[in-house]
């Protein structure tokens, strides 16, 4: 089987370059057929992905930016015969936590050498981007409307100073003050359904969500469903006081949390709203969100 691995160079200050020898040698020493391709830009992991050809495993080399650009170029190319690796060198690993792939890094290898694949699910998204431009891609954790969004946007600029959890918290405090609620309107596998005064709407794959957060919910990669959670009618006060209930997964059980399983959401709102998945500020409302079962076939779960 070849490889073909895309190394992320600035993913957590350089470290997937600085575990790159060791990940080579062990290549050679397997006397695996493998290419490397190093990103200069976002979205080139993705062309990358996307054009990969026949029988291969295609590989991220990053942090979770560089796996959803694989995960969508693999989804968007075309090619059953591609398959997905992962060597984590981000800072917050949700997807190599829910699917059981190892972030230390010698471990990493051995399982992508060594592991069989396994089908687990992914979502296909369609939304807004600037100008109006209908857009879509893919994701496998989880997509945030609201408070998460701008959550993502203020995080991804604080964990270069502050590190991933203390960077997090900051974002979350930060938002939970400057942010006001919305209304919702959604259609969850075709049933209207409306979401008044939401500050947070999030259609989830993956329980964990960033930094150590991690829902209590009952969700598998391979279940073919999608979990709904949103979260209303909360002060700013109120709000900071569930922050820690993020971290113990209990937040679900509060009754100012609404939860509902579904394969195919749509949501909208009457004003411009962005949205943010797997981690990045993407685009905005309205958007549309459907459970693929069991389309990536990834290498290396010991789940």
């Amino acid at each position: 089987m070849r490889y073909r691995l895309i190394l992320n160079p600035s993913s957590r200050s350089g470290r997937g370059q600085k575990h790159w020898e060791f990940w080579k040698q062990g290549l050679q020493k397997a006397r695996v057929d493998y290419e490397t391709f190093i990103t200069q830009s976002a979205g080139e992991a993705f062309q990358l992905a996307r054009d990969a050809e026949g029988e291969c495993v295609v590989t991220a080399v990053g942090g979770d930016g560089t796996i959803n650009e694989v995960l969508d170029g693999i989804l968007q190319s075309g090619n059953p015969g591609l398959q997905m690796g992962v060597l984590y060198a981000g800072t917050s690993p949700d997807f190599c936590r829910f699917h059981g792939i190892p972030v230390d890094y010698a471990q990493a290898l051995d399982v992508l050498l060594n592991k069989k694949t396994r089908l687990v699910d992914a979502c296909r998204i369609r939304y807004y981007g600037e100008g109006g431009k209908h857009l879509l891609a893919h994701f496998g954790c989880s997509c945030n409307i609201g408070m998460g969004a701008s959550i993502a946007r203020f995080a991804n600029r604080l964990r270069r100073r502050l590190g991933d959890k203390l960077g997090t918290g900051a974002a979350v405090m930060k938002t939970v003050f400057s942010y006001r609620p919305l209304d919702l309107e959604l259609r969850a596998d075709g049933e209207p359904l409306s979401l008044p005064k939401v500050n947070n709407l999030c259609v989830i794959k993956n329980p964990y969500l960033a930094s150590g957060l991690k829902l209590e919910l009952d969700v598998k990669p391979d279940d073919g469903n999608l979990w709904l959670m949103g979260l209303y009618g909360k002060s700013k006060i109120g709000m900071s006081l569930l922050f820690p209930r993020f971290y113990t997964g209990s937040i679900v059980h509060r009754p100012e949390v609404y939860l509902q399983k579904c394969q195919k959401v749509e949501v909208y709102a009457a004003e411009t709203q962005e949205i943010e998945f797997d981690g990045d500020p993407h685009g905005y409302l309205p958007v549309e969100i459907e459970l693929l079962p069991k389309a990536v076939r990834l290498k290396g779960s010991v789940l």
